[in-house]
């Protein structure tokens, strides 16, 4: 079990790294019960770093489970307005929030309809829309931090005794975290300006057009003018400079929501509103799903493409190499914060408008008009192999390779 040193070292990354939290500051952290003794640790940390307050808004998934799989259907289409008013409100005073992360694979899906899933679900999206507008703006600092809880390690390592198994996942999440080395805020610098040159002579090529081509795989995906690759060093409105993942190891843009062609095949398995989706594949047509195949998990996809207009649109394409510290695991994480950072990734619904230049100013209209996409969703999916190739066709004409055997070509 980690001990005081540990939990120290990983708030003060938080705090330092994650969402820097300056003097007279009020950080929000989301956190579940089971990570209650990491959620004091950072809130210690900030306070010791100048912060003027510190919150901790816990959230249950096991009983947020229950309630879908007992309540009215009429009281799974309302979300809780205490929590909706912390989120929007701390999003709208510009204030720092961190979320610690653990997936929760206690599921009751298999014993409920996809109609009360997706009921739960669309809830949550429409009550905290206008954080998750603020949020895709980076309107406040913010950042997701993976955390070890006994059911996570669990899932991941049976066979082992329950105290033995959260040891082991403590000791994958620090060396993920980059905890293991002897300045963790150093190395993630060093990690994220390495990033951020990847940006840099992406943003340089002028990309008109991304291929992505392997096993299932042969999706043309234009991108529109003004795009800018988006690497971990994310500046709030505020100009400071945070990590919104951790960990990451992927380089992302802004794909143009009407210019995806061809079909893509699912590489790593996903977890959508707790139901597993281990097979995937979708065909887009002018930017649009316009079949898929799921033998799993079906009616719950397509409930949660029918959200909004935008869902079944792309919002984010993202690279990440098959030599990122995160593949070199070889383990599905049922994760989506750490599978996607093993593989190359598509999202479908909402984008970022700071991956377009000035996209942070505009309004949903002209953010759209650019090319841009807007959904109540943001769905992550691992795309990447060692068979993956990804070629650039520059505005004009010249194709450049940028990965190949799903590694970085230099």
């Amino acid at each position: 079990m980690p001990d005081q040193a540990f939990y120290r070292r990983y708030a003060e990354l938080a705090v330092q790294v994650a969402v820097p939290v300056l003097p007279g500051q009020h950080l929000l952290i989301v956190s579940p019960p089971e990570a209650s003794s990491v959620a004091q640790a950072i809130a210690q940390a900030a306070y010791h770093a100048g912060a003027a307050d510190v919150d901790i808004l816990y959230e249950d998934a096991q009983a947020n489970s229950l309630k879908v799989q007992f309540a009215a259907l009429e009281r799974l289409k309302i979300f809780p307005a205490w929590t909706a008013q912390a989120l929007n409100a701390h999003a709208e005073a510009g204030q720092p929030i961190l979320s610690l992360h653990a997936p929760q694979p206690q599921s009751v899906v298999g014993s409920v309809t996809a109609e009360r899933v997706g009921l739960a679900a669309a809830a949550r999206n429409a009550a905290l829309e206008s954080y998750g507008m603020r949020r895709s703006r980076v309107q406040f600092n913010w950042s997701v931090m993976a955390v070890a809880t006994p059911a996570w390690a669990e899932l991941l390592r049976p066979d082992l005794p329950p105290q033995e198994a959260l040891n082991w996942l403590w000791q994958v999440l620090a060396r993920l975290l980059r905890l293991d080395t002897p300045d963790p805020a150093l190395a993630w610098q060093t990690h994220a300006a390495r990033l951020m040159q990847r940006c840099a002579a992406l943003d340089a090529l002028h990309i008109h057009e991304l291929h992505f081509e392997g096993p299932g795989t042969d999706l043309h995906i234009g991108l529109p003018e003004g795009h800018r690759w988006f690497g971990p060093l994310v500046p709030s409105t505020f100009g400071l400079y945070g990590i919104p993942n951790m960990p990451t190891e992927e380089i992302s843009t802004l794909p143009h929501r009407l210019a995806a062609e061809g079909r893509v095949r699912m590489t790593r398995p996903l977890v959508i509103h707790g139901q597993l989706i281990e097979e995937l594949d979708l065909t887009f047509e002018g930017g649009r799903v316009t079949a898929l195949h799921c033998p799993v998990g079906e009616a719950t996809l397509r409930q949660l493409l029918e959200t909004d207009e935008g869902a079944a649109h792309l919002g984010e394409v993202a690279l990440v190499s098959e030599g990122s510290l995160v593949s070199s695991e070889h383990r599905t994480f049922y994760s989506t914060l750490i599978d996607e950072n093993a593989s190359c990734h598509l999202a479908l619904g909402r984008a970022y408008p700071v991956t377009l230049a000035g996209g942070a100013e505009l309004g949903l209209t002209e953010f759209q008009a650019a090319g841009g996409n807007h959904s109540q969703v943001h769905l992550d999916f691992m795309v990447g192999s060692p068979r993956l190739q990804v070629t650039a066709l520059k505005a004009d004409g010249e194709p450049v390779t940028i990965l190949r055997e799903g590694r970085w070509v230099q």
